[in-house]
């Protein structure tokens, strides 16, 4: 899970005490947001309602319409608690109408504007839930460019961008680029309020899973728990143990995890999050098939399955879709194994959501076909592997470089890459196709080509360079390890190579007068997954 419900909802203080007219609902408002922030969302959900309603009078002022924008958006919060992320959305719009109306009569004499990029915030953070994404990263700028150092709360509200912006770009993909928001989210945290580190602290551990750093997951996650527990925020406290069981799953730890996924689960449950609720109850179920009871793995996923709102748990439905797969498939019942990856294929995005499912598929069909009674059948599971794999791993090869130089890509790659690498060999030396296998080869051998693609301030382009002495922000420590271990480094700004990307390597052709090697494999690899594998550069191989 990503951490993205980083916005208690008190957080946002006016300028002016209520007067009179006012007070009794701006009461209402900080008393569910307190509630929000310990769990007791119904009981909120019900006192907002009541807050709402006094500003629905014919003469509401300025003032009204700056507690109603409140009291709805923390409104929003609720049912974005309890999963219903479209009724989230629409009543954040309401919101979001009410502060601009206020900002019309009034201008910021409330502290209006900071409510209102507060809610465009959390506006970003229930698209990103809803898996539009798009819209999310669109409506983070938009909240962005309004932030100035006239708006109060400025340091919190751009620490709430730098993590929207995080956990957006985790569900895309794009982890590079999501370390470093996480990074600068982190540098803010830990200057202006440390009780917000927990959050920037739980996406780092999130991207460590899945860029293949256990030990640097742990640490993070750890850090998180601490930090969090500390906050009082029982949102972020069961984010946090969830979070930990995942990590605990990842490196076998299985007793760990399947106690920690099923507080996770109590936890939400007594809160009221249905949808961490439904991600808890999945991992739980991870852990039952990867601890070797697949039976009553799939029948724990089947069963979620079925009470799962469409619309308001698509990456826990993809999860659950993938782990079914894989239950399945340890159970030989390969058709339905195929079926649930398919379904998985339904709900997963980015290129690296969809590369990772169908490396599972690959897999499975390689099994399949050690179990097949035929010749003919071996061959036409092989084959279909094949199909798959290839394209797999020149997309993983593609999004391998979309990391800058350093570790982090390095260890990605032998977490995604390498395995996809290593099945698209095995497949085709296993049907015998040595002419592929050279082309493999030689695929393998094309060099990557080093591009900066650092942006200054007004967007353009600029060359290489070699890195300049980076002077510390104040407020910054004064020595790097000061910091926990996990955190070294990440307040003295972005890394040296932060800003180098690898473009994509050319073609190649392995004999004279020949084509591109791969050349049909690479325009399937694009089409499937909507992105450059390789340049139209083409070059020799000898």
């Amino acid at each position: 899970m990503t951490d993205s419900e980083a916005r208690p909802p008190s957080a946002v203080r006016g300028r002016l005490p209520a007067t009179a007219r006012w007070k009794p609902g701006r009461d209402l408002n900080n008393e569910a947001a307190m509630m929000l922030h310990t769990g007791r969302v119904s009981d909120a959900a019900a006192k907002l309602r009541e807050a709402v309603a006094l500003t629905r009078v014919p003469d509401v002022d300025g003032e009204g319409l700056d507690m109603r924008a409140r009291a709805l958006l923390n409104l929003a919060s609720a049912h974005e608690f309890g999963g219903d992320l479209a009724e989230a959305l629409r009543v954040t719009d309401e919101g979001l109408a009410a502060a601009s109306e206020a900002i019309a009569k009034i201008g910021d004499e409330r502290a209006t504007r900071t409510v209102q990029i507060n809610g465009m915030l959390s506006r970003a953070q229930t698209l990103t839930l809803m898996d539009r994404l798009d819209d999310a990263l669109s409506g983070i700028a938009d909240a962005e460019a309004l932030l100035n150092d006239d708006i109060d709360q400025h340091e919190m509200l751009a620490f709430a961008v730098h993590n929207a912006r995080t956990a957006a770009l985790i569900m895309t993909g794009r982890l590079q680029e999501a370390e470093d928001e996480a990074k600068r989210g982190l540098a803010i945290a830990l200057t202006v309020g440390p009780e917000l580190s927990g959050h920037a602290y739980a996406n780092l551990g999130v991207i460590a899973q899945r860029t293949g750093d256990d030990a640097a997951a742990q640490e993070y996650l750890q850090l998180a728990q601490h930090a969090q527990e500390h906050a009082g925020d029982a949102t972020s406290r069961q984010n946090a143990i969830e979070n930990l069981a995942r990590a605990a799953m990842q490196e076998g730890r299985y007793r760990e995890a399947e106690e920690g996924f099923r507080k996770a689960a109590e936890l939400a449950e007594q809160i009221g999050l249905k949808t961490r609720l439904a991600a808890s109850r999945t991992g739980l179920a991870a852990v039952l098939l990867q601890s070797g009871r697949a039976s009553a793995a799939a029948k724990t996923l089947r069963t979620l399955l079925a009470e799962f709102d469409p619309a308001a748990a698509v990456h826990e439905r993809l999860e659950a879709q993938a782990f079914l797969g894989d239950a399945e498939s340890a159970r030989h019942r390969y058709p339905a194994a195929d079926e649930a990856y398919r379904d998985a294929l339904d709900l997963a995005r980015s290129p690296g959501e969809r590369a990772r499912v169908n490396l599972r598929r690959a897999e499975m069909h390689a099994e399949w076909a050690a179990m097949s009674f035929t010749p003919r059948s071996r061959m036409q599971r092989l084959e279909r592997a094949r199909d798959l794999a290839i394209p797999v791993l020149l997309v993983t090869e593609a999004l391998r470089d979309g990391f800058a130089p350093g570790v982090t890509r390095e260890r990605w790659s032998l977490q995604v890459a390498a395995p996809a690498r290593e099945l698209a060999f095995r497949l085709v030396r296993t049907l015998g196709d040595a002419g592929l296998l050279l082309e493999l080869v030689e695929n393998a051998a094309a060099s990557v080509t080093l591009h900066a693609l650092a942006e200054p301030a007004g967007g353009e382009l600029i060359p290489f360079a070699l890195p300049t002495a980076q002077v510390a922000e104040p407020g910054a420590p004064a020595e790097a390890d000061e910091l926990p271990a996990a955190a070294a480094g990440l307040v003295g700004g972005d890394s040296a190579t932060a800003s180098v990307r690898f473009a994509a390597p050319p073609r190649v052709v392995a004999a004279p007068g020949g084509s591109p090697v791969l050349d049909r494999w690479i325009d399937v690899a694009e089409a499937e997954y909507g992105m450059p594998v390789r340049s139209g550069e083409v070059v020799a191989a000898w």
